[in-house]
């Protein structure tokens, strides 16, 4: 199965009816991931708050992971390539107390600690970081006083020294639409596994290549 649209050309505002918000809360990517997870569907992994994942994408098995529930919390993903040549895709979601994420960089040493030696060392991993922001006065988004960046970043170089690649998308916490998505959502097609997609929080896509 090729990867999913799961995000929405307009977010809509409240209706009139009470039928059509909840048609519109079903619309959301979250929402829809759940629903299949409902009807049986054993290829997407769902990752809860104060928890981390990892998993290996595998055609024909599982090709999504996600998490969602995001208001304030840091979410988290590394995504390295497989000796197998399939990506391996450690997510996390934890809140922004000190001692959470001192944990989330606890847990992500500890799965990657798991997975070390099917890690294609010669591709460089990337790290994704979905974190809330605030307006500035420009009305650009700037990262909240966050040290999960440094505390990842210790984590990675201990594995992999100055050979891994961050990418960081902030999401507002403040001032959100009714239907606002909440979900960082991971999906590689099933068929090459190597092509990803990334919904941030806010339905932001980035796509890319894994290798």
């Amino acid at each position: 199965m090729p990867i999913l649209n799961l995000t929405r050309s307009i977010v809509p505002g409240i209706a009139k009816t009470t039928k059509s918000n909840i048609q519109n809360v079903m619309n959301m990517p979250e929402m829809q991931l759940a629903k299949l997870i409902r009807q049986g569907n054993k290829n997407i992994v769902k990752v809860c708050m104060n928890e981390c994942k990892a998993v290996r994408i595998i055609p024909n098995r599982i090709d999504t992971i996600y998490t969602d529930g995001l208001a304030g919390c840091n979410s988290l993903g590394v995504v390295c390539l497989g000796k197998d040549k399939n990506p391996i895709v450690i997510l996390s979601h934890y809140t922004p107390l000190e001692a959470s994420r001192i944990k989330q960089a606890e847990t992500l040493e500890k799965q990657l600690q798991v997975y070390d030696e099917f890690i294609d060392r010669s591709v460089r991993p990337r790290v994704y970081y979905n974190v809330p922001g605030y307006e500035a006065e420009n009305g650009q988004l700037k990262p909240c006083v966050n040290n999960i960046f440094e505390k990842v970043s210790l984590v990675m170089k201990k594995f992999f020294g100055s050979e891994f690649d961050e990418k960081t998308v902030l999401y507002p916490n403040k001032g959100r639409s009714a239907f606002f998505s909440s979900a960082n959502i991971f999906q590689f097609d099933t068929k090459k596994t190597k092509d990803m997609k990334i919904t941030f929080v806010g339905e932001k896509e980035h796509f890319s290549t894994i290798g």
